[in-house]
């Protein structure tokens, strides 16, 4: 069960799940629709239905975001809601069906559901509606702008004090602010550098980045920030700050050094594995903080020197973003007791405010906005003021209650409003000198102003009164039937199951089919026969995808063709493993030319030409057994088995021709195919293997790491590594190590990224049946491709300087591998030129490479092998073939994502080592960046 840090979010994250189950149970049990059909609901149209079906219309958060957008005159239209992931699905697909329900009534909802299913929206709503979604769309827009705009004339649109940290310096995502004490410096949390949420250090004045405090990048033993709903705490004497990451699973508290950024102590707290929302004691000794034990909130606080937490409530009821007192005395929190407690029949449960005195715990409530939200209170002013933030007239905005009097200002009126990510999120934080950091929501970011507490002019307010309008989705009215903002309002006359009614009943895993799709099907006939193509493959699961079992076959030619494979993945706990089958066909085909004899009619023979292509099939019988284990997110431990038996089969069509004497050819006699044996095809190929069936038992470990962050086309951040071995038994005995380390740092615009990679077959190798390891792929080096050898010098391959194709071949290889990556079109914030449809990085790189057998001399300082001799009359030069070089090229290329289905990549490449190309040579991949 999803348990959450507040009741009141738990109660939606349950009410938004179930809407979900809602949805598929209505797809799968329809009578003319199925699970197939989600793929024709736009993202908005399933979360949004969800948002709205567990919140109602009532909403301030999505009403600020709906604010915003009539503000910027930003309001998608449903076209732009469906292709354009500026626009968050859930508020304003929630804000959209608040408009359907209200204006055409919730019973409108599950049939334009079950119709955009079948038919995808636009059609859906011409049915239900009788117009076009553009019309639609209209009319939803005029809804939002009919309902805010006339707010705006009572509100201001200049925020208060100094604005310190926008998207010119930060993100467009800066959240958290956490100003310390003596109100130099600022501590925060943004995307700024794209590719993920890390901690910033900033002066608190002026927010130039001073530097950043810690990354997911560099710190490896951090899986995640808790960024959404939580921020930091400064120590007393400004030197340290405190906050909570997500780590091997749970929520850890981490203590950095502001000065150098060093981590001085990482710590889980005991039971409480999910916590946030710290607070630092003004003696330094004690960090409290929100928690989860036994899906329980409480307020709890680690000491530093006992290295004890102690737990300072215990109820059923939400403590929230504690503040202690400058005194140290008390602590100040949200908390949602009173409304727990009063009548509320609601499914809404605000969050009121209380003091708890820390000598003997009691609690006592701040009485103010009792049907309003009021979050991150902060005592102030020589403890004889609180800040918090409130969304008591609908908008977000700041107060200031005074303890002694009761009074209670509003300091701030703005159009949007004081937010974080959520709700529930800090956006508030003030010095010992009651300097004030907040976080501004406007055009879709969160922007940090610092102001004086003297620079607000309050306004007195009434303690009791609370308006929600501003805060309502509109058309405010309903006009058709309002089911679910009535069964909202009304949550509690619905009765508690009975304790006995409940049953425990234990989870066995049943399989269901999850997806299914083909490859196509097709139909050929030539020479060789007529053969069929097409294949199958599925995925299978329990309801949980604890267990998967993954199947395809597949036919590509004859009988023989037909290769299948199944696996089965349990993930039921931090070991994952599984097991395969397969039964895989190859085929390549070679071709050749004998002397034989006919038999004529009347008896004896004729002599004539078999003119044959064989073609090769080879059998890979495997099973295979697998397991990880996962030390965090980012680093994990592999081993493997397997057996694999490899067996072969030869078919030869043969065109028998007519042997006129001296090496005439005549017209051909006729064709034939025929099934050869292993022993008749290895007497005499030519080609220098020989197919004997071989059987090889595998073992293999590996350790694996990746933190990077991909860009459009490649990663761009970050790094990657898998250090592993294998050891191979049976038919050929050989160690095999692979060392695979990449490396990828970020300097805007550009990325510099580095690869170093070494496979090897070390042992009993010395046979023609293993495929030799190949140097000369376009995603190892560039410019050395098979095939552009053969291009030059009659089809030989060889350059002047006898450097040849077999340079590339060998049992071990080592390739190094630098770029420069630029990212070129795509999103705005990321590539030189903003586009929607077309990604795109262009690259400058560098590759080396060699590969060498046991035994032979490697010279890194030539271009090619030795000279040893001349031959014929022409002298042909003969060069050494024990000796190889690395392979060098250079040159430029550009990745290209195709609409997320594959990277193309066309690129020039100088290979330095050839004399046989005079021009770069022109290549292209299929694959993304390493």
């Amino acid at each position: 069960m999803p348990l959450q840090e507040i009741n009141a979010q738990t109660r939606h994250v349950l009410g938004h799940e179930l809407v979900h189950a809602f949805q598929y149970h209505s797809l799968i049990e329809g009578d003319s629709t199925q699970l197939e059909n989600l793929g024709n609901l736009p993202l908005w149209m399933v979360e949004g239905m969800a948002e709205y079906l567990s919140l109602g219309k009532i909403d301030a958060n999505t009403a600020m975001w709906m604010r915003d957008a009539v503000l910027n005159n930003d309001v998608p239209t449903l076209e732009d809601l469906t292709t354009n992931s500026k626009y968050f699905p859930y508020r304003y697909g929630q804000a959209f069906w608040a408009f359907i329900g209200s204006t055409y009534g919730d019973t409108t909802i599950f049939p334009f559901f079950k119709s955009t299913a079948k038919y995808g929206y636009q059609i859906a709503i011409r049915r239900t509606f009788g117009y076009d979604d553009k019309t639609l769309s209209g009319l939803w827009k005029s809804s939002l702008e009919n309902a805010y705009k006339p707010y705006l004339k009572d509100t201001t649109q200049t925020p208060i004090g100094t604005k310190i940290v926008d998207e010119t310096n930060g993100g467009e995502m800066n959240v958290a602010p956490a100003i310390s004490p003596d109100g130099n410096y600022l501590a925060y949390l943004s995307e700024r550098d794209l590719f993920s949420i890390d901690l910033y250090l900033a002066d608190a004045h002026t927010g130039t980045t001073i530097r950043k405090l810690t990354s997911k990048i560099s710190d490896s033993h951090i899986d995640e920030f808790n960024f959404i709903e939580s921020a930091g705490a400064w120590s007393p004497d400004s030197k340290k700050f405190a906050f909570s990451v997500f780590a091997e699973g749970r929520n850890k508290l981490v203590v950095v050094d502001v000065s150098n950024g060093k981590t001085l102590l990482e710590k889980g707290m005991g039971d409480v594995e999910q916590f946030g929302n710290l607070t630092w004691s003004p003696d330094g000794d004690n960090v409290a903080f929100t928690g989860l034990k036994n899906g329980q909130s409480d307020m709890f606080s680690y000491n530093f020197t006992s290295q004890e937490v102690t737990q300072l409530t215990n109820d059923k009821y939400t403590e929230y973003q504690p503040s202690y007192s400058a005194d140290g005395t008390k602590i100040v929190f949200s908390t949602d007791k009173y409304s727990e407690q009063s009548d509320n029949v609601a499914a809404a449960i605000p969050m009121g405010m209380a003091i708890m005195d820390l000598k003997d715990k009691s609690t006592k409530r701040i009485d103010l906005f009792e049907a309003a939200n009021n979050y991150n209170p902060l005592f102030a002013e020589n403890d004889s003021k609180i800040y918090f933030l409130s969304n008591r007239d609908g908008f977000r905005n700041l107060y200031r209650y005074t303890i002694a009097t009761g009074k209670v200002e509003q300091l701030t009126d703005y159009f949007t409003g004081i937010s974080g990510i959520t709700e529930n999120s800090p956006a508030l934080s003030i010095s010992n000198d009651n300097d004030v950091v907040y976080s501004y929501y406007r055009h879709q970011k969160y922007i940090l102003y610092n102001a004086k507490d003297t620079a607000f002019k309050g306004k007195v307010v009434d303690p009791e009164y609370v308006n929600l309008a501003a805060a309502t989705l509109p058309p405010p009215n309903s006009v058709g039937v309002n089911i679910i903002n009535k069964n909202l309002e009304n949550f509690q006359v619905y009765n508690d199951l009975p304790t006995d009614s409940v049953k425990s009943i234990p989870f066995r895993p049943k399989f269901k089919l999850d997806y299914i799709a083909n490859t196509g099907a097709g139909v050929s006939t030539s020479r060789f026969g007529t053969g069929l193509s097409g294949g199958v493959q599925a995925i299978f699961s329990d309801i949980l995808s604890r267990d998967q079992i993954f199947a395809a076959a597949n036919v590509n030619g004859e009988i023989y063709d037909f290769g299948a494979q199944i696996a089965y993945v349990n993930q039921q706990s931090r070991w994952n493993w599984g097991g395969a089958i397969s039964h895989i066909p190859y085929q390549f085909g070679t071709y050749g030319i004998e002397q034989t004899s006919l038999p004529a009619q009347g008896g004896g023979t004729i002599p004539a030409y078999n003119q044959y292509y064989d073609i090769i099939r080879v059998f890979e019988e495997s099973a295979q057994g697998f397991t990880s284990y996962p030390f965090s997110k980012i680093i994990r431990a592999e081993f493997g088995a397997g057996v694999s038996h490899y067996s072969y089969r030869v078919d030869r069509y043969s065109t028998y021709y007519q042997d006129l004497g001296g090496g005439f050819v005549g017209s051909p006699f006729y064709q034939d195919r025929k099934k050869i044996s292993l022993a008749e095809y290895n007497q005499n190929n030519g080609f220098g293997y020989q197919l004997t069936p071989y059987s090889i038992l595998q073992l293999n470990t590996a350790l694996v790491g990746d933190n990077s962050f991909q860009g459009v086309a490649s990663p761009l951040n970050g790094y990657r590594y898998r250090i592993g071995i294998e050891q191979n038994f049976g038919t050929f005995q050989y160690t095999a190590p692979t060392i695979d380390l990449r490396k990828y740092v970020r300097a805007k615009p550009v990325t510099f990224a580095g690869r170093l990679y070494g496979y090897g077959r070390l042992g009993n190798t010395n046979n023609q049946q293993l495929y030799p390891l190949f140097i000369g792929y376009p995603y190892l080096i560039r410019g050395y491709e098979a095939n552009s050898f053969y291009k030059n010098n009659g089809g030989s391959g060889t350059s002047s300087n006898g450097f040849d194709i077999n340079q590339l071949i060998g049992n071990r290889i080592a390739v190094a591998n630098f770029e420069v990556r630029l990212p070129f079109t795509g999103p705005k914030k990321l590539s030189v030129i903003p586009s929607k449809f077309l990604f795109s990085e262009l690259n400058l790189f560098f590759d080396a490479g060699l590969a060498w057998d046991k035994g032979d001399v490697i010279k890194l300082n030539q271009k090619g092998p030795d000279q040893i001799g001349t031959a014929g009359p022409t002298n042909t030069p003969v060069y050494a073939t024990n000796v190889k070089v690395p392979a060098l090229s250079a040159g430029i290329s550009t990745r290209v994502n195709v609409f997320g289905y594959f990277v193309l990549e066309p690129y020039l490449a100088f290979p330095f080592n050839r004399k046989d190309v005079t021009k770069p040579v022109f290549g292209l991949a299929f694959s993304p960046g390493w």
